[in-house]
């Protein structure tokens, strides 16, 4: 029985070839561009039908980018003129400076590069990262997205549509009239759960659904998306999630994980973001109330209102259900604050 050559489910195509030709695909028929190329430093990539039939992931170093860049070329054909692409990869112990090489590569085809944005993948303990361990290195919790454009006067992007909060409200009305600012070239996600079984999976580094999510949204009138190493199928994922036509390309694919990856594409909500100056003043208002018998002691001048308030609205989007929330909604229904 011969192995499919491509699949479709929600509106999403993948297919199941090496996207240095993507025969499939029309000039100029997309919109955005999401991907991680594989990192050439002896990662796992295999297929369903047999695990030995794999990509070899340590290639000569000019082989290697030499494959990319006739990627990359075919991106810039297939991409509209207002076309946005960012390209994920970080560095490691014994290759840094790659991703910069990597980016490089993708220049010497048309690409025109706009700036670097930082992926952080955990902070102070938060999130995912493997350690390594050793006394050579601190590790590495970031990575790199690269944020590229076919024309520079064609493309627009939307930064409060991926907006953050402001931390000072005083700012409200000095920028805007919204709560609601540009969350800024460091963008913090999380992985909703660690890789786990490799040989299960069938891919070693995946990205969370929230990196494609966040990138797609913050680019206006887009609709269609490709993904030239779609991996688990991740960035169709967010695709379906967001109501767009999404294209991949998976030369070696776990075609039952990337199916069960798209399917569950439309559960994925975000967490609701919660500033870290937030966090600190949660923490100082419920150490007050402990001290103080009334919620009252809380919110006797203009400062400790917005902390009273910041402090129910923190609770409630860490999904704190508690007898001590409901009192603090009551007291703030009762005494009309907002």
């Amino acid at each position: 029985m011969n192995s499919p050559t491509k699949l479709e489910i929600n509106d999403q195509m993948v297919f199941f070839s090496s996207s240095e030709h993507m025969e499939e695909l029309q000039d100029k028929c997309i919109d955005i561009i999401i991907t991680s190329p594989p990192y050439n430093r002896g990662k796992h990539y295999s297929i369903d039908e047999n695990d030995e039939n794999a990509y070899n992931d340590a290639i000569p170093e000019q082989e290697y980018l030499s494959f990319l860049s006739r990627v990359w070329k075919e991106c810039y054909r297939v991409a509209s003129e207002s076309a946005v692409f960012f390209l994920n990869i970080g560095d490691s112990a014994n290759d840094q400076g790659i991703s910069e090489k990597v980016a490089l590569s993708a220049a010497s085809v048309g690409w025109i590069r706009i700036q670097d944005i930082i992926w952080v993948k955990s902070i102070h303990g938060r999130g995912h990262y493997t350690p390594s361990g050793n006394s050579r290195r601190f590790n590495n919790t970031w990575e790199h997205i690269f944020l590229f454009v076919k024309n520079k006067r064609k493309y627009k992007l939307d930064t409060k549509a991926v907006g953050i909060p402001y931390a000072d409200k005083s700012n409200i009305g000095r920028y805007g009239k919204e709560d609601l600012r540009d969350p800024g070239n460091v963008f913090h996600i999380e992985y909703e759960k660690t890789t786990g079984n490799i040989i299960k999976k069938g891919h070693d580094a995946p990205f969370p659904i929230g990196l494609p999510y966040m990138c797609i949204k913050a680019v206006p009138n887009s609709k269609t998306i490709l993904d030239p190493f779609l991996g688990t199928g991740t960035t169709l994922a967010a695709s379906f999630c967001l109501g767009k036509k999404g294209f991949g390309y998976e030369k070696y694919p776990r075609i039952d994980l990337i199916l069960q990856t798209i399917q569950h594409g439309s559960d994925y909500r975000p967490k609701p973001m919660i500033l870290i100056p937030h966090y600190e003043i949660t923490i100082k208002k419920l150490v007050e109330m402990l001290e103080k018998t009334t919620p009252k002691l809380l919110a006797d001048s203009k400062k400790s209102l917005l902390e009273f308030e910041i402090t129910l609205d923190t609770l409630k989007k860490l999904g704190i259900q508690s007898v001590l929330v409901t009192q603090l909604e009551s007291y703030q229904k009762s005494n009309k604050l907002s």
